[in-house]
């Protein structure tokens, strides 16, 4: 084996490291995905508008929710990644700016007087939540199709 042969062999395994992870962003951000968290996240933040004994018969609900989606998710994954360090913690990252953005939204609604702060303002996340992920998500893919392009063009 030459260099050449080796350094080749290194190209096309980087280049399905690559091929898998757009493709486990692409499905994992697709549009329904997308959704079924939103919907999730919505259910939980606007939850708390609710009275005492409604505010809790959420999760039962939400958790099937969640449940169904996963197992969905699991069984028609065309690829399957583990979890790293790094995506566990833009995970964390990320629900916790969720929550802080959630937390100034109803504060302002709360504020400028909305009856139901906590649906406003979860409904204002979860929408611009979809939004920003979708479009990252085609970001990714392409510019992963556009990595692969030049690489063939050589």
């Amino acid at each position: 084996m030459t260099f050449h042969d080796a350094q080749d062999a290194l190209d096309d395994v980087r280049r399905r490291r690559e091929q898998a992870h757009a493709e486990h962003v692409r499905y994992g951000l697709s549009w329904p995905y997308l959704l079924a968290g939103a919907l999730l996240v919505l259910a939980a933040f606007a939850s708390y508008d609710l009275p005492n004994p409604w505010g809790g018969a959420v999760l039962f609900p939400s958790l099937l929710l969640a449940a169904g989606t996963i197992a969905a998710y699991l069984r028609k994954a065309p690829v399957r990644m583990p979890l790293t360090h790094r995506g566990a913690l833009y995970g964390v990252a990320a629900g916790l700016g969720l929550v802080g953005l959630f937390r100034l939204f109803s504060d302002v609604a709360g504020a400028v007087g909305v009856p139901v702060p906590h649906v406003v303002a979860a409904a204002a996340v979860c929408g611009a939540g979809v939004l920003i992920a979708h479009k990252w998500g085609a970001t990714v893919v392409a510019r992963q199709q556009r990595g692969r392009d030049e690489s063939e063009s050589r």
